[in-house]
């Protein structure tokens, strides 16, 4: 690639308003939030390393398909400009009355109990900020979540198998293993009374558990793909076998978790009864953003596990924040003008722990997934190889539904949908309205709640 190339060009100046970007948000950071970690107030670190990566990748000779490349690149910046062209003009104005107003009756004692409440959330929130990063709002040790009672029944390694609470003389259906993604907590599924995916699944008397990664630990590298899916996988569906005398057990895979169940499921089609699927990459997509900065030639993920012996989790994080800062505008304006509402309030910490509380990646985990979905493709084409046995996917022979959000600019439906174009058995495919964790944390689609409970409750043909 000569520097008269218009890929070239077009890479080079968006690296450096990246870097600049990057540079003037840690000068913010560092005059408004002191004491923030250094991933987010040292230039040198994730986001101009990140920066510096894709200018080289770009910058390379005869890089692959240098036009395929530009339309990434293109479709990319198209996403950003509809997300921001189909939002209302006002969509970032905050109305900073209410709280003004509580500041001024707080200052001169004549506050109401609310308007205390909403200046104290405020101020916590800074001093939140402050201690942990401009990403954060609430406390994390000071929000209570996963309300569920469960058990530990399984480890292996630092896989934990836990079984929820429940009436044995209640149940009905097979057992359903919970795969979560690897990325972050499995407790958005079980978030709060009444807003838990996973007290769904027991009132309708299904015999619910869950897999718990734990994340990496420095310089591990023994830790593989292949040890998640098998022995890892198979062996909790092999503690829940003897445990409870079935000879199969449901799977639920939600992300990357729908991912790896997938794989375990192609290996042992016999001890899957049926399966369910949410948002679940098993290509890369075809445009969008998120496609064009995971692409082999842009992310090199060598690079970035040997610089870290592991995928550091905020990494991932600050990256998902960076490509989409919209999204934080979007955030603080809920924030402020949510203030004086208990149970808004209530419902922001909640998400906001769950979303700041990640999990670092073992190195070989995060590499070989990259490389076997995205990268080479070759899990689709039946090729990925675990502990020696080829996944094909076309060995699932259960019923399957897989759901993908219409909106998921993470997980978009042309990443989802071609699992159900080569599994084996009785497959459904359905795009749903929102994005990627719309189903679980919108209260408007319960109803999808029923139809996956529903399925999994179905006896097997």
């Amino acid at each position: 690639m000569t520097e008269t190339d218009p890929t070239a060009k077009l890479m080079q100046a968006w690296t450096q308003a990246g870097v600049a970007m990057a540079e003037a948000g840690t000068a913010w950071t560092q005059a408004f939030f002191a004491g923030a970690p250094p991933e987010l107030t040292d230039p040198s670190t994730w986001a101009e390393s990140l920066a510096k990566q894709m200018q080289s990748a770009f910058a390379a000779q005869a890089p692959p398909d240098p036009a395929r490349l530009q339309a990434l690149w293109s479709s990319a910046l198209r996403e950003i400009r509809d997300d921001l062209s189909g939002l209302p003009p006002d969509a970032f104005a905050i109305d900073f009355a209410p709280l003004a107003a509580a500041w001024t009756a707080v200052q001169s004692g004549t506050a109401e109990p609310r308007q205390q409440r909403t200046v104290q959330r405020y101020l916590d929130a800074l001093a939140v900020k402050a201690r942990l990063g401009p990403t954060y709002y609430a406390d994390p040790t000071t929000v209570p979540v996963a309300p569920t009672p469960r058990t530990l029944r399984f480890q292996q390694d630092r896989i934990e198998l836990f079984q929820y609470d429940s009436e044995p003389a209640t149940r009905r259906g097979a057992p359903v293993l919970i795969v979560y993604s690897v990325i972050n907590r499995s407790y958005i599924l079980d978030l709060c009374d009444g807003g838990s995916f996973v007290q769904h699944l027991l009132a309708q008397g299904l015999d619910v558990w869950m897999v718990e990664w734990n994340g990496a630990v420095s310089g591990d590298h023994d830790t593989t793909l292949d040890s998640y899916v098998d022995p890892g996988l198979s062996g909790c569906v092999a503690h829940i076998q003897q445990a409870t005398g079935v000879p199969r057990v449901s799977l639920f895979g939600h992300c990357i978790g729908g991912t790896l169940a997938a794989m375990y499921a192609a290996l042992y089609p016999d001890t899957v009864e049926r399966f369910v699927l949410l948002t679940a990459p098993f290509t890369e997509a075809e445009g969008g953003i998120v496609a064009a900065v995971t692409d082999r030639a842009v992310f090199d993920v060598d690079a970035v596990v040997a610089k870290h012996g592991h995928m550091p989790a905020k990494l991932i994080r600050y990256t998902f924040v960076a490509l989409k800062p919209y999204h934080e505008l979007g955030k603080w304006k809920l924030f402020i003008e949510g203030l004086d509402d208990d149970e808004a309030m209530d419902r922001f910490a909640l998400v906001d722990r769950w979303a700041n509380d990640n999990i670092d990646i073992p190195a070989e985990v995060f590499r070989k997934y990259i490389d076997e979905v995205f990268h080479s493709g070759r899990l689709l084409r039946g090729e990925t190889q675990i502990g020696g046995r080829t996944v094909d996917l076309s060995a699932i022979d259960c019923p399957t539904l897989n759901l993908v959000g219409r909106s998921d600019w993470i997980v978009p439906p042309d990443a989802a949908k071609p699992f159900t174009e080569v599994v084996g058995g009785e497959a459904q495919y359905e795009e749903m309205r929102g994005s990627h964790l719309s189903v679980i944390l919108d209260a408007r689609m319960r109803p999808q709640w029923d139809r996956m409970a529903g399925f999994l409750l179905e006896p097997r043909p």
